[in-house]
């Protein structure tokens, strides 16, 4: 899953690639609002004006490109590519930039690659690329070399089970509105070490990700909360405070960390 930290430079164009056609779709619309985001932390954040437009698919400034014709000989073609160079030069509706998203990008005819090719060798400011496809090997040797190539992993990530159950098991303690529960669940993490608690959060933001795409049973307010203090205890962990003060944030109920502030 694409992330990346706030002075984290993004790149002008990647290729993603993965296997599973559902999992590509998902990191795509991930990686696409990265591109866009507007939040101070990691990107996406999920909770900027940007990041809500992109995941519900509403986005003006992501434009998608799809294969046309039949389902055999079914291709992006030299004139879609133009359609593109013609408006990437303009300036984004509400966003940083454009994000031309390419769908099935290795399924782009020779001569729409090379004609896309001069746009990734001069990219305009208000536009931005993203290659989604299957096969990145399938891509000209000319335009991988001027995109940045992300390979997803089929499985979706390299979360260890481990740390998925334990998310799990978080989500059920904070569903269940007990802090007790919390509690409990925060004091069988005594002996975690950073770097479980980085899979951990990393866990947390994938089962967050799959209920906003409607895959799982956590509703969207308590997912987009729940990010927000991904977001925090990341940076905690980051001015390396101790793991007992980030699991205390943990154990909170949802908007008990604001409470106590007041």
């Amino acid at each position: 899953m694409p992330v990346f930290q706030a002075n984290t430079a993004i790149a002008h164009a990647y290729a993603i690639s993965c296997a599973d056609e559902a999992l590509l779709a998902r990191e795509t619309t991930e990686l696409a609002a990265a591109m866009l985001c507007t939040g101070s932390g990691i990107r996406p954040c999920r909770v900027c004006r940007d990041c809500k437009k992109v995941f519900r698919g509403v986005h003006p400034d992501v434009l998608y490109t799809d294969p046309t014709g039949s389902a055999k000989t079914a291709a992006i073609k030299v004139d879609q590519i133009r359609a593109i160079i013609a408006t990437a030069h303009l300036a984004p509706s509400e966003g940083k930039s454009k994000v031309y998203v390419l769908r099935s990008a290795d399924k782009m005819n020779p001569q729409a690659q090379n004609a896309l090719l001069k746009l990734l060798e001069e990219p305009p400011s208000s536009a931005s690329f993203l290659l989604s496809c299957e096969n990145a090997a399938a891509l000209l040797p000319t335009v991988r070399s001027r995109v940045e190539l992300l390979q997803v992993n089929a499985l979706g990530s390299a979360i260890p089970e481990a740390a998925m159950d334990t998310a799990r098991d978080y989500l059920a303690a904070l569903r269940s509105g007990r802090r007790t529960g919390l509690i409990r669940w925060a004091n069988a993490r005594e002996k975690d070490d950073y770097e479980a608690v980085r899979a951990l959060f990393d866990a947390l933001q994938q089962l967050c990700v799959q209920s906003l795409a409607g895959e799982a049973a956590i509703p969207d307010a308590d997912a987009f909360a729940l990010l927000e203090r991904l977001d925090r205890c990341r940076e905690y962990l980051r001015s390396n405070v101790g793991l007992k003060h980030i699991f205390g944030l943990l154990s909170l109920p949802l908007g008990g960390e604001t409470q106590t502030q007041n």
